[in-house]
């Protein structure tokens, strides 16, 4: 589930926590920066970032819930759209600050980047992999992924070409010019048909994997999400859930909007009744 700004300065209420695990939900997805970094410009964490971050996680602990934290977002330098460091080194230093704070907890997996190979500040996988082998160095066994684009692997038509696969090598690849991820984390194209298209699109990418020697579970990382006058019917998620799993998909985030400001309203309150219904009919039997 999609819970943007779980460490900001208004916290998930525990009745959205309790919602989540009531839904069958397992994993939550959390940006260390959304609207308020929990990190300072020398990458090192602020107090209240690192107090945040901890409770947080612990709360998601005690009802058996996983925290997928993603690290950095595109625009933390070069560019910088979204200003946080005062150097690479601070953003390195960043990464480094978190693995360490978050070592005792075993409910938590890294996503390095957020659509590493986005136009706000893309890095390049061999850059990525140098802030990889910086968590394995701090903490060998933590499962680490990095998220693209919807077109980095493939077409909206469900292609994977040439360049695709040089970059589904550049993620799920073990040489030094690749990240070396432990979860292969897509964010497919946002197509009208993308329900409809799931199980395709796994196929797909498991068989380029196998290609080239992998077995890297498939994590549907940021499916479609509704928006303003673009509703998602609840047997749209159903069907691509569904055939996620049946086309061997590893996991399938729900994507929604309803933790993007948590300071204006709750995640609950948010919630639509198509995603409310949609999250009902995803709940294990």
């Amino acid at each position: 589930m999609s819970l943007f700004d779980g460490v900001g300065t208004v916290p998930p209420r525990d009745e959205d926590l309790d919602a989540l695990a009531s839904w069958g939900v397992n994993v939550v997805r959390v940006w260390a920066h959304w609207h308020e970094p929990i990190y300072r410009p020398d990458g090192t964490l602020s107090e209240q970032g690192r107090a945040r971050l901890l409770r947080l996680v612990e709360r998601l602990q005690a009802r058996g819930l996983i925290l997928e934290l993603v690290l950095l977002r595109p625009g933390q330098l070069p560019g910088q759209p979204f200003p946080a460091f005062a150097s690479e080194a601070a953003r390195a230093r960043a990464v480094e600050s978190i693995t360490i704070a978050l070592r005792p907890f075993r409910n938590v997996l890294f996503d390095l980047y957020n659509e590493h190979d986005h136009a706000d500040g893309p890095i390049t996988h061999a850059a990525a992999r140098a802030l990889r082998d910086l968590v394995k160095t701090n903490d060998p066994e933590r499962i680490v992924t990095i998220s693209s684009t919807g077109n980095h692997f493939m077409s909206a038509g469900g292609e994977i070409g040439d360049g695709g696969a040089r970059n589904l090598r550049g993620e799920a690849g073990t040489d030094a010019e690749s990240v070396a991820v432990d979860v292969l984390a897509p964010h497919f194209p946002r197509s009208e048909n993308w329900a409809n298209a799931t199980g395709a699109r796994v196929h797909a990418v498991r068989a380029a994997l196998g290609r080239m020697g992998s077995g890297a579970p498939i994590y549907l990382n940021e499916e479609r999400r509704a928006e303003a006058g673009a509703r998602i019917q609840p047997a749209v998620y159903k069907r691509a859930f569904e055939d996620a799993r049946t086309a061997g998909g590893a996991g399938w985030v729900f994507h929604t909007d309803a933790g993007f400001e948590l300071k204006k309203k709750s995640f609950l309150d948010a919630l639509s009744a198509d995603e409310r219904a949609g999250l009902a009919a995803l709940r294990p039997r």
